[in-house]
Protein backbone atom coordinates (compact mmCIF):
# COMPACT_ATOMS: atom_id res chain seq x y z
CA UNK A 1 0.00 0.00 0.00
CA UNK A 2 1.19 3.20 -0.90
CA UNK A 3 2.08 5.68 2.51
CA UNK A 4 0.93 8.66 3.88
CA UNK A 5 3.05 10.95 1.92
CA UNK A 6 3.15 9.16 -1.36
CA UNK A 7 -1.12 9.87 -1.04
CA UNK A 8 -0.87 13.29 0.01
CA UNK A 9 1.74 13.72 -3.18
CA UNK A 10 -0.41 12.53 -5.53
CA UNK A 11 -3.13 14.77 -4.23
CA UNK A 12 -1.10 17.69 -4.54
CA UNK A 13 0.10 16.80 -7.89
CA UNK A 14 -3.41 16.82 -8.99
CA UNK A 15 -3.89 19.96 -7.12
CA UNK A 16 -1.11 21.70 -9.29
CA UNK A 17 -2.73 20.59 -12.51
CA UNK A 18 -4.98 23.58 -12.31
CA UNK A 19 -2.43 26.41 -10.85
CA UNK A 20 0.04 25.08 -14.32
CA UNK A 21 -2.16 26.34 -16.57
CA UNK A 22 -2.43 30.01 -14.91
CA UNK A 23 1.63 30.14 -15.17
CA UNK A 24 1.85 28.16 -18.84
CA UNK A 25 -0.23 31.41 -19.83
CA UNK A 26 1.56 34.26 -18.06
CA UNK A 27 4.76 32.66 -19.37
CA UNK A 28 4.01 32.35 -22.45
CA UNK A 29 3.11 36.38 -22.32
CA UNK A 30 6.68 37.28 -21.65
CA UNK A 31 8.53 39.29 -23.44
CA UNK A 32 12.32 37.72 -24.96
CA UNK A 33 14.48 39.86 -23.13
CA UNK A 34 12.46 39.20 -20.03
CA UNK A 35 12.96 35.28 -20.27
CA UNK A 36 16.76 35.84 -20.95
CA UNK A 37 17.20 38.08 -17.08
CA UNK A 38 14.98 35.24 -15.59
CA UNK A 39 17.45 32.58 -17.06
CA UNK A 40 20.24 34.63 -15.89
CA UNK A 41 19.15 35.16 -12.35
CA UNK A 42 18.16 31.63 -11.54
CA UNK A 43 21.23 30.10 -13.50
CA UNK A 44 19.18 28.53 -16.45
CA UNK A 45 21.93 28.50 -19.00
CA UNK A 46 21.88 26.60 -22.53
CA UNK A 47 25.00 24.23 -23.46
CA UNK A 48 26.57 26.07 -25.30
CA UNK A 49 26.85 29.11 -22.79
CA UNK A 50 27.96 26.67 -19.88
CA UNK A 51 30.45 25.49 -22.08
CA UNK A 52 32.16 29.17 -22.84
CA UNK A 53 31.96 30.20 -18.88
CA UNK A 54 34.61 27.69 -17.45
CA UNK A 55 34.75 29.51 -14.23
CA UNK A 56 31.15 29.07 -13.55
CA UNK A 57 30.44 26.96 -10.42
CA UNK A 58 27.03 25.76 -12.43
CA UNK A 59 28.96 24.49 -15.21
CA UNK A 60 31.31 22.25 -13.57
CA UNK A 61 28.33 20.82 -11.84
CA UNK A 62 27.06 20.15 -15.02
CA UNK A 63 30.67 18.97 -16.75
CA UNK A 64 30.29 16.37 -13.76
CA UNK A 65 26.70 15.27 -14.46
CA UNK A 66 27.69 14.91 -18.06
CA UNK A 67 30.58 12.75 -16.96
CA UNK A 68 28.11 10.59 -15.11
CA UNK A 69 26.22 9.78 -18.10
CA UNK A 70 22.69 11.75 -16.89
CA UNK A 71 20.36 12.94 -19.11
CA UNK A 72 19.45 16.13 -18.20
CA UNK A 73 15.91 18.46 -19.38
CA UNK A 74 15.89 21.87 -19.03
CA UNK A 75 11.64 22.91 -18.19
CA UNK A 76 11.07 26.13 -18.95
CA UNK A 77 7.47 25.46 -18.63
CA UNK A 78 5.65 23.37 -16.40
CA UNK A 79 2.52 21.74 -16.87
CA UNK A 80 0.49 18.71 -16.59
CA UNK A 81 2.81 16.51 -18.91
CA UNK A 82 5.84 17.23 -16.73
CA UNK A 83 4.82 16.91 -13.22
CA UNK A 84 7.09 13.81 -12.76
CA UNK A 85 10.16 15.47 -14.60
CA UNK A 86 9.67 18.02 -11.73
CA UNK A 87 9.39 15.30 -9.05
CA UNK A 88 11.98 13.29 -10.29
CA UNK A 89 14.54 16.82 -11.00
CA UNK A 90 17.97 16.37 -9.09
CA UNK A 91 18.50 20.84 -9.62
CA UNK A 92 15.83 23.21 -8.78
CA UNK A 93 18.03 25.54 -10.42
CA UNK A 94 16.27 23.87 -13.78
CA UNK A 95 13.17 24.84 -12.81
CA UNK A 96 11.30 28.62 -13.33
CA UNK A 97 11.94 30.86 -10.85
CA UNK A 98 8.21 31.52 -11.09
CA UNK A 99 7.00 29.09 -10.35
CA UNK A 100 9.25 28.40 -7.64
CA UNK A 101 7.50 31.55 -5.80
CA UNK A 102 4.53 30.04 -6.61
CA UNK A 103 4.60 27.17 -5.13
CA UNK A 104 6.79 28.46 -1.96
CA UNK A 105 3.83 31.03 -1.13
CA UNK A 106 0.95 29.10 -1.85
CA UNK A 107 0.63 26.30 1.09
CA UNK A 108 -1.49 24.08 -1.42
CA UNK A 109 1.85 23.10 -2.90
CA UNK A 110 3.57 22.80 0.27
CA UNK A 111 4.05 19.36 0.17
CA UNK A 112 5.29 18.55 -3.26
CA UNK A 113 8.10 21.69 -2.61
CA UNK A 114 8.88 19.56 0.17
CA UNK A 115 9.36 16.56 -1.66
CA UNK A 116 11.67 18.27 -4.16
CA UNK A 117 13.99 19.44 -1.35
CA UNK A 118 14.10 16.21 0.30
CA UNK A 119 15.19 14.40 -2.79
CA UNK A 120 18.38 17.10 -3.59
CA UNK A 121 21.56 17.03 -1.98
CA UNK A 122 22.16 20.37 0.52
CA UNK A 123 24.55 22.20 -1.79
CA UNK A 124 22.17 22.01 -4.84
CA UNK A 125 19.55 24.00 -2.64
CA UNK A 126 18.68 27.51 -3.91
CA UNK A 127 18.37 30.20 -1.23
CA UNK A 128 15.08 31.98 -1.63
CA UNK A 129 14.81 35.19 -0.18
CA UNK A 130 12.36 35.34 2.49
CA UNK A 131 8.61 36.43 1.57
CA UNK A 132 6.81 37.98 4.29
CA UNK A 133 3.74 37.01 4.85
CA UNK A 134 0.66 38.93 5.97
CA UNK A 135 -1.69 38.18 8.72
CA UNK A 136 -4.98 39.06 9.59
CA UNK A 137 -3.58 40.25 12.93
CA UNK A 138 -0.53 41.77 11.60
CA UNK A 139 -1.94 44.78 9.29
CA UNK A 140 0.92 45.88 7.07
CA UNK A 141 2.88 49.04 7.64
CA UNK A 142 1.25 52.19 6.02
CA UNK A 143 4.25 54.40 6.95
CA UNK A 144 5.48 55.69 3.63
CA UNK A 145 8.99 56.34 2.96
CA UNK A 146 10.09 60.10 1.43
CA UNK A 147 13.13 59.61 -0.90
CA UNK A 148 14.67 62.74 -1.45
CA UNK A 149 16.66 62.62 -4.96
CA UNK A 150 19.86 64.28 -3.19
CA UNK A 151 20.24 61.12 -0.89
CA UNK A 152 22.19 58.07 -2.35
CA UNK A 153 20.47 55.34 -0.42
CA UNK A 154 23.27 52.76 -1.59
CA UNK A 155 25.82 54.05 0.79
CA UNK A 156 23.15 54.55 3.37
CA UNK A 157 23.70 51.71 6.39
CA UNK A 158 20.23 52.87 8.42
CA UNK A 159 18.33 52.72 4.76
CA UNK A 160 19.14 49.32 4.12
CA UNK A 161 18.74 47.69 7.70
CA UNK A 162 15.26 49.89 7.63
CA UNK A 163 14.34 47.83 4.66
CA UNK A 164 15.83 44.36 5.28
CA UNK A 165 14.60 44.41 8.53
CA UNK A 166 10.60 43.91 8.51
CA UNK A 167 10.04 45.32 12.10
CA UNK A 168 12.05 47.87 12.05
CA UNK A 169 9.58 50.51 11.68
CA UNK A 170 7.40 48.81 14.67
CA UNK A 171 10.11 49.00 17.65
CA UNK A 172 9.94 52.25 19.44
CA UNK A 173 11.76 55.39 18.85
CA UNK A 174 14.53 56.30 21.24
CA UNK A 175 17.23 59.26 21.15
CA UNK A 176 19.98 56.98 20.73
CA UNK A 177 18.55 55.46 17.15
CA UNK A 178 19.13 59.41 15.89
CA UNK A 179 22.36 59.81 17.50
CA UNK A 180 21.06 62.49 19.93
CA UNK A 181 23.50 62.23 23.65
CA UNK A 182 20.85 64.98 25.14
CA UNK A 183 17.71 65.42 26.49
CA UNK A 184 17.26 68.45 24.93
CA UNK A 185 14.74 67.89 22.35
CA UNK A 186 12.61 66.32 25.70
CA UNK A 187 12.88 69.54 27.80
CA UNK A 188 11.29 71.34 24.66
CA UNK A 189 8.55 68.94 24.60
CA UNK A 190 7.31 69.26 27.71
CA UNK A 191 7.91 73.16 28.14
CA UNK A 192 5.53 73.23 25.22
CA UNK A 193 3.07 71.69 26.81
CA UNK A 194 2.71 73.10 29.91
CA UNK A 195 -0.63 74.90 30.27
CA UNK A 196 0.45 78.18 31.68
CA UNK A 197 -3.26 79.48 32.05
CA UNK A 198 -4.53 76.96 34.39
CA UNK A 199 -7.50 75.91 31.91
CA UNK A 200 -6.44 72.12 32.12
CA UNK A 201 -5.96 72.11 36.30
CA UNK A 202 -9.30 73.98 36.71
CA UNK A 203 -11.15 71.49 34.57
CA UNK A 204 -9.08 68.57 36.47
CA UNK A 205 -10.30 69.87 39.65
CA UNK A 206 -14.16 70.35 38.94
CA UNK A 207 -13.86 66.62 37.07
CA UNK A 208 -12.86 65.66 40.39
CA UNK A 209 -14.73 67.82 42.85
CA UNK A 210 -17.95 66.89 40.41
CA UNK A 211 -18.97 70.27 40.29
CA UNK A 212 -19.95 72.03 36.57
CA UNK A 213 -17.13 74.72 35.48
CA UNK A 214 -17.95 78.28 35.50
CA UNK A 215 -17.66 79.11 32.11
CA UNK A 216 -16.89 82.62 32.45
CA UNK A 217 -13.62 81.67 34.25
CA UNK A 218 -12.86 79.39 31.30
CA UNK A 219 -13.69 82.42 28.58
CA UNK A 220 -11.42 84.97 30.60
CA UNK A 221 -8.64 82.97 31.64
CA UNK A 222 -6.39 84.63 29.33
CA UNK A 223 -7.12 88.07 30.18
CA UNK A 224 -5.43 90.52 32.64
CA UNK A 225 -8.74 90.88 34.77
CA UNK A 226 -10.72 88.77 36.14
CA UNK A 227 -13.89 89.74 37.27
CA UNK A 228 -15.51 87.54 39.15
CA UNK A 229 -18.74 89.19 41.77
CA UNK A 230 -21.56 87.82 43.39
CA UNK A 231 -21.49 84.33 41.49
CA UNK A 232 -22.19 82.41 44.85
CA UNK A 233 -18.74 80.27 45.02
CA UNK A 234 -19.28 77.29 46.89
CA UNK A 235 -15.91 76.05 48.90
CA UNK A 236 -15.39 73.94 46.22
CA UNK A 237 -15.65 76.28 43.51
CA UNK A 238 -13.18 78.50 45.11
CA UNK A 239 -10.77 75.86 45.53
CA UNK A 240 -10.67 74.52 41.25
CA UNK A 241 -10.37 78.54 40.84
CA UNK A 242 -7.32 78.79 43.17
CA UNK A 243 -5.70 75.80 41.66
CA UNK A 244 -6.26 76.82 38.11
CA UNK A 245 -4.58 80.39 39.21
CA UNK A 246 -1.69 78.90 40.90
CA UNK A 247 -0.27 78.39 37.53
CA UNK A 248 -1.77 81.20 35.80
CA UNK A 249 0.45 83.71 34.37
CA UNK A 250 -1.95 85.89 32.48
CA UNK A 251 -4.17 87.18 35.01
CA UNK A 252 -3.09 90.48 36.91
CA UNK A 253 -6.15 91.82 38.71
CA UNK A 254 -8.72 89.32 40.50
CA UNK A 255 -12.32 90.49 41.42
CA UNK A 256 -14.04 88.53 43.78
CA UNK A 257 -16.59 90.81 45.66
CA UNK A 258 -19.81 89.19 47.36
CA UNK A 259 -18.78 85.37 47.32
CA UNK A 260 -19.14 84.81 50.73
CA UNK A 261 -16.08 83.03 51.19
CA UNK A 262 -15.61 80.83 54.38
CA UNK A 263 -12.93 79.92 56.33
CA UNK A 264 -11.87 77.27 54.11
CA UNK A 265 -11.84 79.05 50.91
CA UNK A 266 -10.15 81.95 52.23
CA UNK A 267 -7.76 79.54 52.77
CA UNK A 268 -7.77 78.50 49.43
CA UNK A 269 -7.01 82.09 48.20
CA UNK A 270 -4.60 83.14 50.66
CA UNK A 271 -2.67 79.84 49.09
CA UNK A 272 -2.85 80.57 45.71
CA UNK A 273 -1.95 84.15 46.56
CA UNK A 274 1.25 82.77 47.88
CA UNK A 275 1.74 80.88 44.69
CA UNK A 276 0.97 82.93 42.40
CA UNK A 277 3.72 85.94 41.54
CA UNK A 278 1.64 88.04 38.83
CA UNK A 279 -1.60 89.16 40.82
CA UNK A 280 -0.93 92.84 41.86
CA UNK A 281 -4.69 93.63 42.47
CA UNK A 282 -6.89 91.39 44.56
CA UNK A 283 -10.51 93.04 45.79
CA UNK A 284 -12.01 90.57 48.26
CA UNK A 285 -15.20 93.14 48.96
CA UNK A 286 -18.14 92.21 50.88
CA UNK A 287 -16.90 88.38 51.93
CA UNK A 288 -17.37 88.80 55.51
CA UNK A 289 -13.85 87.86 56.62
CA UNK A 290 -14.20 89.73 59.93
CA UNK A 291 -14.98 88.68 63.24
CA UNK A 292 -11.87 87.17 64.47
CA UNK A 293 -12.11 84.13 63.07
CA UNK A 294 -9.57 81.91 60.68
CA UNK A 295 -10.39 84.05 57.43
CA UNK A 296 -8.86 87.06 58.82
CA UNK A 297 -6.00 85.18 60.06
CA UNK A 298 -5.69 83.54 56.46
CA UNK A 299 -5.77 86.91 55.01
CA UNK A 300 -3.08 88.09 57.49
CA UNK A 301 -0.52 85.51 56.52
CA UNK A 302 -1.13 86.23 52.81
CA UNK A 303 -0.54 89.96 53.27
CA UNK A 304 2.64 88.87 55.42
CA UNK A 305 4.39 86.51 52.57
CA UNK A 306 3.06 87.87 49.50
CA UNK A 307 5.59 90.03 47.95
CA UNK A 308 3.66 91.35 44.31
CA UNK A 309 0.49 92.18 45.68
CA UNK A 310 -0.03 96.65 45.20
CA UNK A 311 -3.67 96.95 45.67
CA UNK A 312 -5.91 94.96 47.87
CA UNK A 313 -9.35 95.85 48.33
CA UNK A 314 -11.05 94.69 52.24
CA UNK A 315 -14.06 96.85 51.99
CA UNK A 316 -17.50 95.46 53.72
CA UNK A 317 -16.30 92.70 55.72
CA UNK A 318 -17.37 93.47 58.71
CA UNK A 319 -13.61 94.27 60.44
CA UNK A 320 -13.66 95.24 64.07
CA UNK A 321 -11.92 96.76 66.29
CA UNK A 322 -9.88 93.41 66.99
CA UNK A 323 -9.13 92.59 63.68
CA UNK A 324 -7.97 95.67 62.81
CA UNK A 325 -4.63 94.87 65.09
CA UNK A 326 -3.94 91.51 62.97
CA UNK A 327 -4.59 93.82 59.72
CA UNK A 328 -2.16 96.66 60.93
CA UNK A 329 0.64 93.81 61.84
CA UNK A 330 0.34 91.90 58.78
CA UNK A 331 0.29 95.52 56.81
CA UNK A 332 3.51 96.59 58.59
CA UNK A 333 5.51 93.35 57.16
CA UNK A 334 4.12 94.01 53.09
CA UNK A 335 6.45 96.87 51.76
CA UNK A 336 5.31 96.50 48.31
CA UNK A 337 1.42 97.49 49.04
CA UNK A 338 0.39 101.11 47.29
CA UNK A 339 -3.22 100.91 47.74
CA UNK A 340 -5.49 99.99 50.81
CA UNK A 341 -9.25 99.99 50.94
CA UNK A 342 -10.76 99.34 54.21
CA UNK A 343 -13.82 100.94 53.68
CA UNK A 344 -17.58 100.04 54.95
CA UNK A 345 -15.91 98.46 58.07
CA UNK A 346 -16.71 98.45 61.71
CA UNK A 347 -13.64 99.80 62.47
CA UNK A 348 -14.53 102.42 66.51
CA UNK A 349 -12.73 104.23 68.93
CA UNK A 350 -10.59 101.55 70.42
CA UNK A 351 -8.44 100.93 67.26
CA UNK A 352 -7.73 104.85 66.19
CA UNK A 353 -4.38 105.11 68.02
CA UNK A 354 -2.73 102.05 66.10
CA UNK A 355 -3.92 103.13 63.04
CA UNK A 356 -2.46 106.73 63.78
CA UNK A 357 0.72 104.66 64.63
CA UNK A 358 0.40 102.82 61.22
CA UNK A 359 0.16 105.52 58.72
CA UNK A 360 2.35 108.08 60.13
CA UNK A 361 5.21 105.75 59.74
CA UNK A 362 3.97 104.01 56.48
CA UNK A 363 6.91 104.89 53.53
CA UNK A 364 4.83 102.39 50.90
CA UNK A 365 1.26 103.17 51.09
CA UNK A 366 0.34 105.93 48.74
CA UNK A 367 -3.86 105.72 48.92
CA UNK A 368 -6.11 104.51 51.74
CA UNK A 369 -10.00 104.56 52.06
CA UNK A 370 -11.13 104.64 55.93
CA UNK A 371 -14.55 105.59 54.43
CA UNK A 372 -17.77 104.74 56.34
CA UNK A 373 -16.97 103.46 59.44
CA UNK A 374 -17.08 104.06 63.19
CA UNK A 375 -14.18 106.84 63.43
CA UNK A 376 -14.92 109.38 65.53
CA UNK A 377 -13.86 111.33 69.27
CA UNK A 378 -10.22 110.35 70.00
CA UNK A 379 -9.66 107.68 67.20
CA UNK A 380 -10.28 110.80 64.81
CA UNK A 381 -8.06 112.65 66.15
CA UNK A 382 -5.22 110.01 66.12
CA UNK A 383 -5.94 108.65 62.73
CA UNK A 384 -5.77 112.85 61.59
CA UNK A 385 -2.37 113.41 63.24
CA UNK A 386 -0.73 110.13 61.31
CA UNK A 387 -2.21 111.46 58.30
CA UNK A 388 -0.12 114.74 59.41
CA UNK A 389 2.60 112.90 59.81
CA UNK A 390 2.60 111.24 56.37
CA UNK A 391 5.43 111.77 54.09
CA UNK A 392 4.15 109.09 51.18
CA UNK A 393 -0.02 109.52 50.68
CA UNK A 394 -1.25 111.27 48.04
CA UNK A 395 -4.74 109.91 48.47
CA UNK A 396 -7.02 109.53 51.23
CA UNK A 397 -10.76 108.99 52.06
CA UNK A 398 -12.20 109.68 55.15
CA UNK A 399 -15.33 110.16 54.67
CA UNK A 400 -18.82 108.96 56.23
CA UNK A 401 -16.92 109.06 60.11
CA UNK A 402 -17.62 111.11 62.66
CA UNK A 403 -14.35 113.13 62.99
CA UNK A 404 -16.20 116.49 64.81
CA UNK A 405 -14.95 119.73 65.42
CA UNK A 406 -11.33 118.37 66.55
CA UNK A 407 -10.93 115.85 63.92
CA UNK A 408 -11.32 119.32 61.86
CA UNK A 409 -8.34 121.11 62.93
CA UNK A 410 -6.33 118.05 63.08
CA UNK A 411 -7.03 118.20 59.23
CA UNK A 412 -7.10 121.41 58.56
CA UNK A 413 -2.87 121.02 59.85
CA UNK A 414 -2.77 118.20 57.65
CA UNK A 415 -3.35 120.67 54.62
CA UNK A 416 -1.10 123.11 56.00
CA UNK A 417 1.60 120.76 56.98
CA UNK A 418 1.67 118.06 54.24
CA UNK A 419 3.32 118.33 51.57
CA UNK A 420 2.23 114.98 49.64
CA UNK A 421 -1.16 114.76 49.64
CA UNK A 422 -3.62 115.40 46.84
CA UNK A 423 -6.77 114.64 47.59
CA UNK A 424 -8.48 114.29 50.73
CA UNK A 425 -12.23 113.41 51.34
CA UNK A 426 -13.44 114.58 54.29
CA UNK A 427 -17.56 114.57 53.64
CA UNK A 428 -19.79 114.23 56.14
CA UNK A 429 -17.59 114.54 59.24
CA UNK A 430 -19.93 116.71 60.74
CA UNK A 431 -16.91 119.71 60.63
CA UNK A 432 -18.89 123.10 61.14
CA UNK A 433 -17.74 126.57 60.15
CA UNK A 434 -15.16 127.34 61.74
CA UNK A 435 -13.57 124.29 60.41
CA UNK A 436 -14.15 125.46 56.95
CA UNK A 437 -12.62 128.72 58.13
CA UNK A 438 -9.46 126.67 59.56
CA UNK A 439 -9.00 124.58 56.33
CA UNK A 440 -9.37 128.08 53.92
CA UNK A 441 -6.56 129.21 55.85
CA UNK A 442 -4.39 126.15 55.07
CA UNK A 443 -5.35 126.60 52.02
CA UNK A 444 -4.03 129.90 51.13
CA UNK A 445 -0.48 128.28 51.38
CA UNK A 446 -0.87 124.80 49.91
CA UNK A 447 0.64 123.92 46.27
CA UNK A 448 -0.18 120.36 46.68
CA UNK A 449 -3.74 119.53 47.02
CA UNK A 450 -5.79 118.94 43.65
CA UNK A 451 -8.93 117.48 44.95
CA UNK A 452 -10.64 119.07 48.02
CA UNK A 453 -14.22 116.80 49.29
CA UNK A 454 -15.85 118.55 52.17
CA UNK A 455 -19.80 118.56 51.18
CA UNK A 456 -22.30 117.43 53.33
CA UNK A 457 -20.73 118.80 56.75
CA UNK A 458 -22.29 121.83 58.93
CA UNK A 459 -20.57 124.45 57.44
CA UNK A 460 -22.96 127.62 56.18
CA UNK A 461 -22.88 129.69 53.04
CA UNK A 462 -19.83 131.65 54.39
CA UNK A 463 -17.75 128.81 55.38
CA UNK A 464 -17.84 127.70 51.33
CA UNK A 465 -17.59 131.13 50.35
CA UNK A 466 -13.94 131.28 52.57
CA UNK A 467 -12.32 128.56 50.85
CA UNK A 468 -13.17 129.55 47.40
CA UNK A 469 -11.52 132.52 48.06
CA UNK A 470 -8.77 131.63 49.51
CA UNK A 471 -8.71 129.14 46.01
CA UNK A 472 -8.57 132.07 43.98
CA UNK A 473 -6.36 134.11 45.92
CA UNK A 474 -3.28 131.43 46.35
CA UNK A 475 -1.32 131.91 43.27
CA UNK A 476 0.46 128.73 43.60
CA UNK A 477 -2.13 126.47 44.47
CA UNK A 478 -2.99 123.34 41.78
CA UNK A 479 -6.34 122.72 42.90
CA UNK A 480 -8.71 121.35 40.71
CA UNK A 481 -11.81 120.16 41.91
CA UNK A 482 -13.37 121.49 45.17
CA UNK A 483 -16.80 119.84 46.12
CA UNK A 484 -19.41 121.41 48.58
CA UNK A 485 -22.11 118.79 48.00
CA UNK A 486 -25.86 119.67 50.11
CA UNK A 487 -24.07 123.15 51.09
CA UNK A 488 -26.17 126.10 50.65
CA UNK A 489 -24.30 128.50 49.18
CA UNK A 490 -24.59 132.03 47.85
CA UNK A 491 -24.62 133.99 44.40
CA UNK A 492 -21.18 135.35 45.95
CA UNK A 493 -19.26 132.16 45.97
CA UNK A 494 -20.58 131.26 42.63
CA UNK A 495 -19.53 133.90 41.45
CA UNK A 496 -16.03 133.46 42.57
CA UNK A 497 -16.25 129.96 41.67
CA UNK A 498 -16.60 131.21 37.88
CA UNK A 499 -13.54 133.30 38.34
CA UNK A 500 -11.25 130.91 39.17
CA UNK A 501 -12.47 128.70 36.12
CA UNK A 502 -11.24 131.76 34.05
CA UNK A 503 -7.94 132.36 35.80
CA UNK A 504 -7.43 128.75 36.05
CA UNK A 505 -7.95 128.60 32.08
CA UNK A 506 -11.44 126.11 32.26
CA UNK A 507 -8.92 123.71 34.72
CA UNK A 508 -11.59 124.08 37.92
CA UNK A 509 -14.64 121.84 38.52
CA UNK A 510 -16.98 123.08 41.85
CA UNK A 511 -19.89 121.47 43.16
CA UNK A 512 -22.74 123.54 45.92
CA UNK A 513 -25.85 122.37 46.64
CA UNK A 514 -28.58 125.27 46.83
CA UNK A 515 -28.13 128.82 45.95
CA UNK A 516 -29.85 131.94 48.09
CA UNK A 517 -28.74 135.49 47.69
CA UNK A 518 -29.11 136.07 51.96
CA UNK A 519 -26.82 135.53 54.15
CA UNK A 520 -28.09 132.60 56.51
CA UNK A 521 -28.64 133.73 60.21
CA UNK A 522 -26.40 131.51 62.39
CA UNK A 523 -28.56 129.56 64.77
CA UNK A 524 -27.38 129.87 67.89
CA UNK A 525 -28.47 126.92 69.55
CA UNK A 526 -26.08 124.33 68.10
CA UNK A 527 -22.73 124.15 68.94
CA UNK A 528 -21.95 123.28 65.11
CA UNK A 529 -22.92 127.10 63.80
CA UNK A 530 -21.34 129.62 65.08
CA UNK A 531 -21.34 133.72 63.98
CA UNK A 532 -19.63 133.89 60.77
CA UNK A 533 -16.43 136.25 61.12
CA UNK A 534 -17.34 139.14 58.81
CA UNK A 535 -14.01 140.32 59.42
CA UNK A 536 -11.56 138.22 58.26
CA UNK A 537 -13.84 137.65 54.80
CA UNK A 538 -13.29 140.84 54.00
CA UNK A 539 -9.59 140.35 54.10
CA UNK A 540 -10.20 137.52 51.98
CA UNK A 541 -12.41 139.16 49.62
CA UNK A 542 -9.10 141.96 48.98
CA UNK A 543 -6.58 139.43 48.31
CA UNK A 544 -9.10 137.36 45.97
CA UNK A 545 -9.36 140.63 44.40
CA UNK A 546 -5.69 141.55 44.23
CA UNK A 547 -4.98 137.94 43.05
CA UNK A 548 -7.34 138.60 40.41
CA UNK A 549 -5.74 141.88 39.41
CA UNK A 550 -2.25 140.34 39.47
CA UNK A 551 -3.79 137.20 37.34
CA UNK A 552 -4.94 139.93 34.38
Amino acid sequence: MPTRSQQRAHTDKVRLLGRVNTLTAETSKTTPSILKRDARTTGIQSYDTRTNSCSSSTLETDSNELKSHQSLKIITEVDETNIEDILNLSSISRLPTTFLTEIREDKIYETIYKEIQKKLPFEHVVQIPPVLKLTEQEPPSKQPITIDDDEVFDDDPSFANDVSSPTASDKPHSPSQDGYDTDIESESVISSSRDLTGRTQYRDACLQAKIIPCSYFLAHIQDREMILRYHQFSTEDVRAIAKALSSNICIERLFLDGNYLQQQASKYISDMMVTNDFITELSLADNRLGGGGESIAEICRMLTINRNLKKINLSGNRFNDMDATLLIDAFDHNRTLRELNLSHNCFGEECGKAWGTFISGNETLEIIDLSWNNIRGRSAVDIANGIKENVRLKRCNLEMNGFGPDGGKILADCIHQNGALEELNISSNRLNTQNAFSIAQAILVNDSLRVLKIGNNQINCDGALAIFLCVKANESNILGEVDFSETVVTQEALDTCEDIIKLKDGKFQYRTGKVTPRILQPNSISECYIKTDADYLKKLRTKAANAKAHFS
